[in-house]
């Protein structure tokens, strides 16, 4: 397979998602969630990265995060899919590959792809019929975009959701 060059902007927010592979639904199991959501928050402040959406789906992931110098998306991806990939090798008493080896990743440049990647991120459970409402999802930014409350502190300007412009978010988050 040809190696995949990835091209990093900094100072932009990226839509990331990463799959289980062959699309295993471990993330059914509410432990390894529940350690998926552990963990960007001790990257994030380990790493600097800011992160403003999250879903974990039974068998893939969603992240909207920003990536700080001098750290890039794929550090950041690096880290979180080992990280993972041990705690649920301890957690199930497993061996092998947890992630698929890629992710996929777009850079959101204003304000318009900003709000549709949370939408979709926040979305995707109620459209895979795990849930009838967005917000009703454990493992999901939402509840914490449309209440205020939520198991991470996202990363926005003022405590309530995007502010004016798309480099006021990435500012603010830094």
């Amino acid at each position: 397979m040809p190696r995949f060059r990835r091209y990093h902007e900094d100072g932009y927010p990226y839509f990331i998602t990463t799959t289980v592979l062959d699309r295993r639904p471990l993330f059914q199991d509410a432990r390894l969630s529940s350690m998926l959501i552990d963990n960007p928050q001790f990257y994030r402040d380990r790493m600097k990265f800011a992160l403003h959406g999250y879903v974990i789906m039974p068998d893939h992931v969603h992240l909207l995060l920003t990536p700080r110098h001098p750290h890039t998306i794929s550090d950041v991806m690096r880290n979180f899919k080992s990280y993972t990939s041990r705690e649920a090798h301890r957690l199930l008493g497993v061996a092998g590959p947890l992630w698929q080896s890629r992710f996929y990743d777009r850079a959101v440049r204003d304000e318009a792809q900003f709000r549709s990647a949370l939408e979709y991120i926040h979305l995707n459970p109620v459209r895979a019929g795990l849930v009838e409402a967005d917000g009703a999802y454990e493992f999901s930014s939402s509840r914490f975009w449309g209440k205020g409350k939520g198991p991470l502190a996202l990363d926005h300007p003022d405590g309530r959701g995007w502010g004016r412009d798309l480099q006021t978010v990435v500012r603010s988050a830094g």
